[in-house]
């Protein structure tokens, strides 16, 4: 079962990344990247995705090296969208917002390699520090097995809900944008 979690897991990071792998296209919007209908977004629930080479667990630690410069984000409903943002950005966002990770710490499945096998755990995630590629977390377990370290670690997180964050100027998350690619789906990058 765990195998088949994985698989569907692994998948779904594949389809995401390959959707903006490319970049924006080149009639992305200009300067604002606000999307012609900002409404479009109200509503989002978007998932994170966190990569990185490898991790160390302890007690109360999952310590990611080599995490990779962005995050991937998607959202499945009202419809899907793929987008990514810098990992300084996502951490720099955690503690904002009436809804903010600080106030109700996402849940996160954790797989790593461990001896060659795959190994899934369920946490929560609280109280992240980034310094350059080294990104920490407090956790606390959500399911019967211990997170492990390892490497090839992939950490699902689970979604944040969407709230107009576009106010005047560049959006909240520094700038970047949404737009709509050539087969109507919506991309977004902070």
């Amino acid at each position: 079962m765990k195998r088949l979690i994985l698989g569907a897991l692994l998948g779904a990071v594949c389809a995401v990344s390959g959707a903006f792998a490319q970049g924006a296209p080149a009639n992305a919007p200009a300067a604002s990247g606000r999307p012609a209908n900002i409404e479009e977004l109200n509503g989002v629930q978007w998932l994170f995705v966190q990569v990185a080479d490898s991790i160390s667990v302890t007690d109360k630690t999952i310590t990611l090296k080599g995490v990779a410069p962005q995050v991937i984000m998607f959202a499945d409903r009202p419809e899907r969208i793929t987008g990514d943002a810098s990992t300084a950005t996502f951490i720099k966002i955690w503690n904002e917002g009436k809804d903010s990770f600080q106030k109700d710490p996402p849940n996160a499945t954790l797989s790593v390699t461990v001896n060659g096998e795959p190994n899934l755990s369920v946490i929560e995630l609280s109280n992240p520090v980034l310094s350059g590629d080294t990104l920490t977390y407090d956790y606390k377990l959500l399911s019967e097995d211990k997170p492990l370290s390892g490497t090839n670690a992939s950490l699902f997180i689970d979604w944040w809900h969407y709230h107009r964050w576009w106010g005047p100027g560049p959006g909240r998350w520094g700038g970047g944008g949404c737009w709509r690619g050539p087969y109507g789906g919506l991309h977004c990058r902070w």
